[in-house]
């Protein structure tokens, strides 16, 4: 089954304090890219290189952004079919950042689940998320 990773996924990769997760992580991109089922939505860069420059700096978030984009994952651009169904999903799950519907949208598109563990994705019927 394909993978969507959400943000909460790589940053966990790059900068968890345990050990064991940065090697369950890592483990999961090489399965995901061997597979060739990892998905990583574009608006899912965007946040991490986001995040990363701000706890960290811009030298660190372009580091992180050569590994994310030579990572072996499908980059999924946003088509109008996501983002229509990212809009259809904003209005029906107000509380949902606009980030959150577009991953999940990439997630329903695909027949996908979602990597993360954030609780957001559990209000969304029409998706599953599992955590590492």
């Amino acid at each position: 089954m394909k993978e969507v990773l959400d943000s909460r996924f790589l940053i966990e990769h790059f900068y968890s304090a345990s050990t064991e997760m940065k090697q369950k992580t890592s483990k999961k991109l090489r399965e995901l890219g061997q597979r060739k089922e990892g998905l990583l939505p574009t608006i899912v860069i965007s946040e991490t290189v986001k995040i990363i420059c701000e706890k960290v700096g811009r030298e660190e978030a372009e580091v992180c952004y050569l590994s994310i984009v030579t990572s072996g994952l499908q980059i999924q651009e946003l088509s109008t079919k996501i983002a229509k169904q990212a809009g259809l999903l904003k209005c029906q799950y107000k509380n949902i950042p606009m980030g959150d519907c577009i991953i999940a949208s990439t997630a329903i598109i695909n027949q996908a689940r979602i990597i993360s563990d954030d609780p957001h994705f559990d209000d969304i019927r029409e998706t599953k998320r599992s955590w590492i």
